[in-house]
């Protein structure tokens, strides 16, 4: 049952909103938004884990990658984390450059949540680093980028919509507010936006159209504004689960991949927990990939996880080690590198996507 909220109020006036509104407003508003809220929402005592949770080696393998990358493509000496969240990451990709003395690159986080810049202030106190709250401001800051953007799990926390091709044409999948008994629950609504149709039309081309079909527009479009803003040569990385191609058209998918996360536990219906637990959903690949085209930006590779973790070192990470105790540093440490490669979810269930601009637009 919702509770009386401003959400409830919003819904009773408009009698329906895109996954979108909702969306925005069930994590994204000041006061009921759940990554605006000073709750703890990752790790033990949160809703999920991240990678760079389960070891420090995770970020170690990315810290040395950042250097490499810098130095032989002759880029800035820059880089651009979004979605810092804790701060775990950043803390030890700058404790690994501390240990080799690399003191020339500047690290700047993007972190939207009051909340988690607080946290990342605490956090990384000491640093060297700038946290800025928007795009815009990153933007204003930097109005000439040549370095690396990278982001860990970020592209799925955008809005999306839902839409599905009926016989008499497409539908977008929207929330409502039923007043007898209080719930929320999913309506559909014809789509009567003829230009909004040759989208649909171009974006799911090769998807099952009875099917569920998500889109984010609002990711699509930060990404556009990423990739006009960045300069020659810059490096992107993200990092994510997605799929691409025929692996959308599996039964399992019907309804798309959209969910919660609610004290780590999958909540298969989205509108639980208004406010109170992670929404998230499965990337299309495709979709980013089109996106950076349009921008003059190549897609270098995209690999599961544990591939791309094992070709840039993750092994050499490995310690040999005299110890009886299974809970001792090294121990730790090699469990969590046959996990980056052998458990599913976290080797084969998350990819890595790196792209490169080519010439300026």
């Amino acid at each position: 049952m919702l509770k009386p909220s401003l959400l409830q109020k919003k819904l009773e006036q408009s009698e329906w909103l895109t996954m979108e509104e909702y969306m925005e407003h069930a994590l994204y508003h000041p006061l009921e938004g759940y990554y605006m809220k000073e709750n703890i929402k990752i790790g033990k005592n949160g809703d999920f884990y991240t990678s760079s949770l389960v070891s420090d080696v995770f970020a170690n393998v990315w810290a040395d990658l950042f250097i490499r990358k810098i130095e032989d493509q002759d880029l800035e000496p820059i880089v651009v984390e979004f979605g810092g969240g804790s701060g775990h990451f950043a803390l030890q990709v700058l404790k690994r450059w501390s240990s080799q003395s690399v003191e020339y690159i500047s690290y700047v986080i993007v972190e939207p949540s009051p909340y988690h810049k607080r946290l990342l202030e605490a956090k990384l106190a000491g640093y060297p680093i700038s946290i800025l709250g928007s795009l815009d401001e990153l933007v204003e800051q930097y109005p000439s980028f040549k370095g690396i953007v990278f982001a860990n799990e970020v592209l799925d926390a955008f809005p999306l919509r839902i839409f599905q091709q009926k016989n008499d044409g497409w539908y977008e999948k929207g929330v409502s507010f039923q007043k007898k008994t209080e719930n929320l629950c999913f309506l559909y609504k014809k789509v009567e936006n003829t230009s909004l149709h040759k989208k649909l039309d171009e974006i799911f081309l090769s998807r099952d159209k009875t099917y569920d079909l998500e889109v984010s527009f609002s990711m699509l479009n930060w990404l556009k504004t990423i990739y006009e803003w960045i300069q020659k040569d810059s490096c992107l990385f993200f990092v994510d689960y997605g799929l691409s191609g025929e692996e959308w058209n599996t039964i399992r998918l019907k309804e798309g991949s959209i969910r919660g996360y609610y004290r780590h536990q999958i909540q298969n219906n989205p509108l639980a927990f208004p406010g109170m637990m992670d929404i998230t959903y499965h990337i299309d690949w495709e979709q980013v990939i089109r996106a950076a085209e349009d921008s003059n930006v190549s897609t270098i590779l995209v690999k599961n996880q544990g591939d791309f973790l094992l070709e840039e070192g993750l092994l050499s990470w490995l310690q040999n080690t005299q110890s009886l105790d299974p809970f001792s540093k090294e121990h730790k440490r090699n469990r969590a590198i046959r996990s980056f490669l052998l458990d599913h979810s976290l080797a084969q269930g998350f990819q890595v996507i790196q792209q490169k601009k080519q010439t300026v637009l």
